[in-house]
């Protein structure tokens, strides 16, 4: 009897428990709710679309993205184990991670928006209500010598060393606090802002981590005199070089985690460019003729503004002179399998010369398994077709999207940079906070011209020149300085274009004087003997300068009225320079004649973006 009881008031209690849930309105997903956009824009790069830290950018990023699904966030306010508050997030969301690829987006996305994208993180993992917040008593005198005491005492040391290096055998490993700054988030970045985080990260502790919280069993005291010390380790800490990745990061991907061409994330998104394209397989019998096509004149019945913009782009020039002769006659086949991931990226196309020569192609970024795939929003231009199978994706209108062919995974690192790294230099730049994508400058209006370093228009929208040229202290002066105004990654980004900026002075005829000129090479200077080396990388990261400066004495420099600036761009001069060398050894007819029309019509890409003539004041 006391057994049926018993089963009765469990039968009750899930009955009482299903009604209560079945009253209750279910809770919305994270794409459900308003702030998705915002989140797509901003946050998907690194956080990725599932809110696990895998998204593509996050073999990439300084300090590994949160797994918002964990719901274990490091900085609060809160007691260890306790949730933050909604004000320890949006602190996070104002003001980023200093020392890492979290951006901060103050002054970029309002309060309401901020609260949207607060609703995004809570809803990938609610949480308990968060507990009262830690108070600190007021900062004492700093006591540095106190604090370094308690750092041993405290056992401190076992986790960050005697000098705050960092235990690398912890998982996850403490951040060197010698060579970093203090990441928690923080409106300012003055003394006592860095000494109030950390007194209050010491005193909460890191979810997630090993890293305890003392606040409670520690004096306060003590808690900010053990801030004093961490402050005095990383005296010297400073944000490293934006554009060059965490080296754990290339040591991690020397496995060969992320293969070359395809996306590094997971998600719906990934059919596009998740793996290397597989062949479309056989027709389905719903297209049409034209629609059975992979061929871009095929596509153009449709899409006639799309193929014309197209057909003079670098894309359609992709399967190049100099590229064939590499696969036809250098290449190995795997290496050549891995340049026309990018260059040609069709599974046909390695079989189909005329699909071949269509280089990157529509299909190449729209088709899958004969399933069209684009942004949303369809243009109203196009008649409606109900047996067109359309699928549309976030992703096209996402920077990730080029991510494939525009970022070399870590493992390709020379001197902490892949290769390609215009994606990483974007990530860490001005742009990517304010939510502007690549397509938003390479295809505005979602123009497919893609236009970069090869059109002067562009490139010269992407830069300002100052200049100026005076006599002072019997020299003669010239300053010339190059700002990287509109390039949301280095300028230029890859190592194959090199920008001259040159000054010579010029007589009262307009001649140049003799011995009396100076250039500066902006690119990044690789070469290659069995590895990669880099000489040197003169590249201008947005919104900083390249400066020329130099100064005459004596001579014919006497002469001078006026000084000639000139920037000269070589959008393939890598290139030049291979294909020269490939030419100065034995070749098949066949391959020479390739590597010389490659050496041609790289030359003939040279132009003058820009020529300036200032008078000597």
């Amino acid at each position: 009897m006391r057994h049926v009881l018993a089963v009765r008031r469990v039968v009750l209690v899930a009955v009482a428990i299903g009604l209560a849930a079945w009253g209750r309105p279910p809770r919305a997903t994270p794409r459900a709710l308003p702030g998705w956009q915002l989140y797509d824009r901003y946050c998907v790069a690194c956080h990725g679309s599932s809110g696990d830290g895998l998204g593509p950018a996050a073999p990439f990023t300084w300090g590994r993205p949160r797994a918002l699904t964990s719901g274990e966030f490091h900085w609060r306010s809160t007691p260890v184990g306790k949730p933050p508050t909604d004000d320890d997030l949006r602190l996070t969301l104002r003001h980023g991670a200093i020392g890492t690829s979290m951006p901060g987006f103050a002054g970029v996305l309002t309060d309401h928006e901020i609260d949207e994208l607060l609703a995004i993180i809570k809803a990938f993992a609610p949480a308990a209500a968060p507990g009262s917040p830690v108070q600190l008593a007021a900062p004492p005198a700093a006591n540095a010598e106190r604090g370094a005491a308690l750092w041993a005492q405290l056992g401190c040391v076992a986790c960050h060393g005697a000098s705050g290096e960092g235990a690398k055998a912890l998982s996850p490993p403490p951040y060197d606090l010698r060579a970093f700054p203090i990441r928690r988030p923080r409106e300012t970045d003055d003394h006592a802002a860095r000494r109030a985080a950390t007194a209050m990260s010491i005193a909460t502790g890191l979810t997630g981590t090993a890293m305890p919280g003392y606040a409670g069993s520690v004096p306060d005291a003590d808690l900010w005199a053990l801030a004093d010390h961490v402050l005095a380790l990383g005296a010297r800490a400073t944000r490293k070089d934006r554009s060059q990745l965490d080296p754990a990061e290339i040591a991690a991907d020397r496995t060969a985690r992320i293969v070359v061409g395809t996306w590094p994330a997971r998600g719906e998104d990934a059919i596009v460019f998740g793996a290397p394209v597989a062949p479309q397989g056989p027709v389905p019998p719903s297209l049409a003729p034209a629609q059975a096509s992979l061929s871009a004149q095929q596509c153009a019945r449709c899409h006639a503004k799309q193929y014309r913009e197209w057909q003079g782009s670098i894309h359609a020039a992709a399967a190049s002179p100099g590229l064939i002769a590499q696969l036809d006659y250098s290449l190995g086949a795997v290496q050549g399998e891995s340049c026309q991931r990018c260059h040609d990226p069709l599974a046909e196309q390695r079989t189909d010369r005329s699909l071949r020569s269509e280089g990157i192609s529509c299909a190449g970024c729209h088709v899958r398994s004969w399933e069209r795939h684009g942004p949303p929003d369809v243009s109203p231009s196009l008649l409606p077709l109900a047996s067109y199978p359309l699928k549309t994706l976030e992703i096209y209108e996402r920077g990730d999207f080029c991510m494939p062919c525009h970022q070399l995974p870590p493992r390709t690192a020379v001197n902490g940079k892949p290769l390609l790294n215009t994606y990483k230099e974007w990530l860490e730049g001005p742009y990517m906070r304010r939510g502007v994508q690549c397509q938003h400058c390479h295809m505005p209006n979602r123009e497919h011209t893609v236009l970069g370093i090869h059109d002067r228009a562009t490139f010269r929208q992407g830069y300002e020149l100052a200049a100026d040229a005076f006599r002072k202290g019997g020299a003669l002066s010239v300053l010339a300085e190059l700002t990287n105004v509109g390039a949301g990654h280095y300028l230029p980004t890859t190592p194959t274009p090199v920008v001259w900026l040159r000054v010579e002075l010029l007589d009262d005829r307009g001649a140049v004087i003799e011995g009396a000129s100076a250039e500066l090479r902006i690119g990044r200077d690789i070469y290659f003997d069995t590895a990669w080396h880099e000489r040197a990388d003169t590249r201008i990261p947005p919104g900083e300068r390249a400066v020329l400066a130099r100064a005459w004495r004596g001579g014919r420099t006497g002469a001078a009225t006026a000084a000639r600036i000139t920037v000269e761009v070589h959008p393939d001069s890598y290139y030049e320079g291979l294909y020269a060398v490939r030419l100065r050894g034995k070749l098949a007819p066949e391959a020479r004649a390739l590597n010389e029309q490659a050496l041609a019509r790289a030359r003939s890409t040279h132009y003058i973006a820009e020529q300036r003539t200032i008078p000597v004041r």
